[in-house]
């Protein structure tokens, strides 16, 4: 089992100093989308309104490990007037 790293950024970055340690890269890629998807649930919300969310597999904690997974996604909220 190799241990994982996944930093969350948004706006700020959060490092993973514990990891988890899984299998392989394909159960790292599904770890990251699960985390992505977690945070966009709880509706965590950036400035004018916007999600920004972010993970990032590394095989170390801190700044300075090797990315070898990003995993990005962007929810913008549209006020639409009638």
């Amino acid at each position: 089992m190799t241990r994982f790293f996944f930093h969350v950024h948004d706006g700020i970055s959060a490092f993973d100093d514990v990891g988890p340690e899984l299998p392989d890269i394909a159960a790292a890629q599904a770890a990251a989308i699960e985390l992505n998807s977690r945070i966009l649930n709880e509706g965590a919300e950036g400035p004018c309104g916007r999600t920004l969310t972010g993970v990032s597999r590394t095989d170390s904690p801190g700044i300075g490990g090797q990315t070898s997974l990003v995993v990005n996604f962007s929810v913008t909220q549209r006020n639409v007037l009638n």
